[in-house]
């Protein structure tokens, strides 16, 4: 027996999106923006210079600075779509294997190294858990997604 997409349900998904973004704004500021303002997105998008000398870590946190940028940006896709209740498609399912490739080192590096320090990566867990249910409810098989073959 399959639910009914009723107002209840989209009211009920809204609120899920948006407690999971709020809780986690701290994780998703400190991704994109970096520590000291650095600003990893605008300076990938050749807005802002590049430092001239970038050692290992400062690779290694701009690397991952980029990836959560398309990462939140792919999870926000994929809670309008889960909000709207748009069926799956093969472009959306590219986009939650490629928000997975980049979220899910994110969410590990917040997850240990973050809640070692006074607990702020564990703010990232609600958007987490939403992103592992969202990618799951994206690649289940709904009736409306089975071609007859008949």
């Amino acid at each position: 027996m399959e639910k009914e997409y009723t107002d209840t349900t989209f009211v009920k998904r809204f609120l899920i999106c948006l407690g999971s973004l709020v809780i986690g704004s701290p994780c998703f500021f400190i991704g994109i923006v970096g520590d000291d303002k650095a600003f990893p997105v605008l300076r990938f998008l050749r807005i802002l210079p590049m430092p001239e000398y970038m050692d290992n870590r400062d690779i290694f946190y701009f690397t991952l600075g980029v990836m959560a940028f398309f990462a939140t940006v792919i999870l926000l896709i994929m809670m309008f779509g889960w909000i709207f209740n748009v069926s799956s498609n093969r472009f959306l399912k590219v986009l939650v294997v490629i928000g997975c490739c980049c979220g899910l080192p994110n969410a590990f590096v917040c997850l240990t190294i973050g809640s070692m320090l006074m607990g702020v990566g564990l703010l990232i867990l609600p958007a987490t858990l939403l992103a592992c249910y969202l990618a799951g409810w994206y690649f289940e098989s709904r009736p409306d997604d089975v071609i007859d073959q008949s």
